[in-house]
């Protein structure tokens, strides 16, 4: 038996629509039954890395005959390149969602929480984003906007430096200051998912006091 999801979008307003909203009932279908099959192939990903999926292994993960994935799926590497952009394009959406309007230092701190809101929201996602740095991409598999994404960061310590909000006395360059944003961001999420309660008076955190005390840091 087929197994079938249900997946949600933003709407530009904030709220969430089914996808495939405006579709007719086949196509919001063919939407669903796509979304699955891309779901049974992350698992595949992550399990064996993209040089061992074959598509034979994704129609058995999905409960789905070789041949019936040809109809939502012409290659292997459409499949790889549609797990990396839907990964790029999610992370994509968390970061825009900071305003850039907010001054250099507070959107250091915005860009770091909202990539910790994406983190545990889509656990699959940073480990294809990470997979994808020591991976040749298909074509088509997003990693533009990736890149962009990333960037937003750079970006942010870059002004930052021609305003002078963020000093030089740190040593740092604005890239090694966006490398640094990251690690600690990307530690935070990784140490968030370990049990803590039994030693929480000697380790515990409020990770926006500590991504605020790293921006500060490199103020002075």
């Amino acid at each position: 038996m087929q197994r079938f999801t249900i997946q949600l979008l933003f709407t530009t307003d904030g709220g969430m629509m089914e996808e495939g909203a405006g579709l007719s009932r086949k196509d919001r279908r063919r939407a669903t039954i796509r979304a699955e099959i891309l779901s049974a192939a992350r698992e595949l990903l992550l399990e064996v890395g993209p040089e061992a999926i074959s598509l034979r292994q994704v129609a058995r993960r999905a409960d789905f005959s070789p041949g019936a994935l040809y109809t939502y799926f012409s290659s292997r590497d459409e499949i790889i390149a549609s797990l990396f952009k839907e990964s790029f394009e999610r992370l994509d959406s968390y970061l825009r969602r900071v305003p850039l309007t907010l001054s250099p230092e507070k959107r250091v701190v915005e860009l770091g929480l909202a990539y910790m809101d994406f983190a545990p929201e889509n656990p699959m996602d940073p480990r294809c984003i990470l997979l994808a740095t020591s991976t040749e991409l298909p074509p088509a598999s997003g990693k533009a906007v990736g890149l962009e994404a990333a960037s937003l960061i750079g970006q942010t310590f870059r002004e930052g430096m021609e305003q002078g909000v963020f000093s030089s006395a740190s040593g740092l360059s604005a890239p090694e200051m966006a490398y640094g944003c990251w690690a600690l961001v990307h530690g935070l999420v990784s140490v968030g998912g370990i049990d803590t309660s039994q030693v929480a008076e000697e380790v515990a955190a409020v990770p926006r006091r500590i991504i605020e005390a790293f921006v500060a840091f490199l103020m002075t």
